[in-house]
């Protein structure tokens, strides 16, 4: 019956040769061969070990020179000319890439550096060589050593002073970032890490220096130098591939903040009515140019994401998504802020030094901001609301009619009797506006009645003042209601609204009888001493 492909594919890795069976041929702490056996004899570990005997004789019997010779079936290894053992192709690994010519030269190779090795270990002269540049080496190191610390002590002393002052000046309206101690710590910690590493390098070169010095431990040293240069070279080349786009990210940072400074200083000429652009007021070129800015920075960082190194490593992606997730969750409440902060500047209610009432609070404006708004109370309190509470409630601007070229009106309500005639309570009163101080003589003051209640009339009093001076308005106020006082008090008209009461002697605890509803007898009679 015919074997199926499926079947021989389930019995492929059942006949396949066994895994070769290996040593290593170690001579002076050098590695020089591998030897391979397929599970014939003798095993790799005997061809190791007879083969290490063979040579160490060899050696010893003043045969140092070496040389190969290529068989049909291997290299064979010669030393002073006689055969010291030989390379079998199965010794070579050609799942690897190996081949046998340069295992062969490999051997070669590692052959003549053993017995150099093995000649300059019997030299006395050149070990006594060797340890004074070992002497020479350690004495280096520990100098070294001590003028890094020297520097490092320099540079902390420099820096120190330099950092405390500039803590000193950093801070946000006054909110201190950092402190002076913190700062110190976290420079003395920085200098401290580059110090130690420093050391390491040194301490790294110094044992890859020494270690080649002998003939014993120069493979280590070799090994050390080796692992150095692959890591220079491997961050070398890193740096040459990272070169072209780091330049392509110093390109894109420099055209966005030139194009930032144009955009910077065509809107400061529009907010200064320079010039002018369709569709933006001078009072929106503010927070247009900041909206514009930051979607050119946006649009810059979308195009250099591809070419900040790493960017397309999978612990780059993670944090983006991270990022990503957190903001999403986060800036729910901040966005509806900016939201808010964007309709007050577009819908431009008012404006920075505007005297204005919000969320029951009068003050200045000092500052309108994307997140919130910061005004000053006349009693110089700092009140930040958010723009969300700003754009909910009612905003009155005492300000803005400056700006329309008309004065503001104030009023101050006053009430009085019937008995006082109306005609004479509004001359008091426009006499008074008269003498209140920042009233304007035109337009002329008024008076108006509001309300005819039961006992008394409103009378309030309307005047104009200079708009400009509405930050000014509880000393006005002050000064007006002030006036009215002096004024009332001189013609003999007391302020008061007065109230009627209906009166009793308090001393009666009962109802007179005249005053007494009439009862009614009650529908059943209720017996108080019931019988038992």
């Amino acid at each position: 019956m015919a074997i199926t492909p499926l079947l021989l594919a389930l019995l492929l890795p059942s006949i396949q040769a066994p895994a070769a069976d290996t040593a290593v041929l170690q001579l002076g702490n050098r590695t020089v061969a591998v030897f391979r056996s397929r599970g014939t004899a003798p095993t790799a570990a005997a061809r190791a070990a007879a083969v290490g005997r063979r040579v160490k004789a060899e050696l010893a019997a003043g045969r140092d020179s070496v040389s190969s010779q290529a068989l049909s079936d291997g290299v064979l290894i010669l030393l002073g000319g006689e055969p010291a053992f030989m390379v079998t192709v199965a010794d070579v690994d050609t799942a690897a890439g190996e081949s046998m010519t340069a295992v062969a030269a490999r051997v070669v190779t590692e052959m003549r550096l053993v017995i150099r090795e093995s000649r300059e270990s019997r030299s006395p002269r050149r070990l006594l060589t060797e340890g004074a540049l070992f002497l020479v080496a350690t004495l280096m190191l520990v100098l070294a050593v001590r003028l890094l610390g020297r520097a490092r002590q320099r540079v902390s002393a420099a820096l120190e002073p330099r950092l405390v002052a500039a803590t000193r000046r950093i801070g946000i309206r006054g909110l201190t970032i950092l402190e002076p101690h913190q700062v110190v710590a976290a420079e003395r910690a920085l200098v401290a890490a580059l110090w130690w590493g420093l050391v390491l390098v040194v301490t790294y070169g110094y044992l890859t220096f020494v270690l080649s010095l002998f003939p014993w431990t120069r493979p280590w040293g070799e090994t050390l130098g080796e692992v150095l240069l692959a890591s220079l070279g491997r961050v070398g080349l890193a740096a040459l591939e990272v070169i072209p786009n780091l330049a392509i990210l110093v390109l894109i940072f420099i055209a966005t903040r030139y194009a930032a400074r144009l955009v910077r200083t065509v809107f400061i000429a529009v907010a200064q009515r320079r010039i002018a652009l369709p569709g933006i007021h001078p009072d929106t070129a503010e927070p247009t140019r900041r909206i514009i800015v930051v979607l050119l920075w946006m649009f810059a960082i979308v195009v250099a994401y591809p070419y900040v190194p790493g960017s397309g490593s999978t612990a780059f992606k993670g944090i983006s998504v991270i990022t990503g997730v957190l903001f999403t969750l986060g800036s729910a409440g901040i966005v509806g802020q900016a939201m808010s902060g964007l309709v007050l500047m577009y819908s431009r209610s008012f404006r920075v030094g505007d005297f204005i009432q919000t969320g029951g609070m009068q003050g200045t404006v000092i500052e309108l901001g994307l997140l919130a708004t910061q005004i000053r109370t006349p009693k110089n309190e700092f009140v930040t609301l958010p723009n969300n509470v700003v754009v909910a409630g009612a905003v009155t601007d005492y300000t803005a009619a400056s700006r329309q070229g008309v004065p503001l009106l104030i009023y101050s309500s006053v009430t009085i009797g019937y008995d006082t005639p109306w005609r004479q309570v509004h001359e008091l009163l426009i006499a008074a506006a008269g003498k209140a101080e920042a009233v304007l003589t035109n337009p002329a003051p008024f008076v108006l009645q509001t309300a005819l209640d039961d006992s008394y009339v409103e009378y309030q009093l309307n005047a104009a003042i200079d708009a400009e001076r509405s930050g000014e308005l509880p000393w006005i106020y002050a000064g007006l209601r002030a006036a009215i006082q002096d004024t009332f008090w001189a013609a003999g008209v007391e302020i008061m609204s007065p109230t009627y009461h209906a009166v009793r002697d308090g001393n009666t605890v009962t109802i007179p009888v005249e005053q007494r509803p009439k009862q009614r007898a009650p529908a059943f009679r209720v017996d108080v001493n019931p019988s038992p």
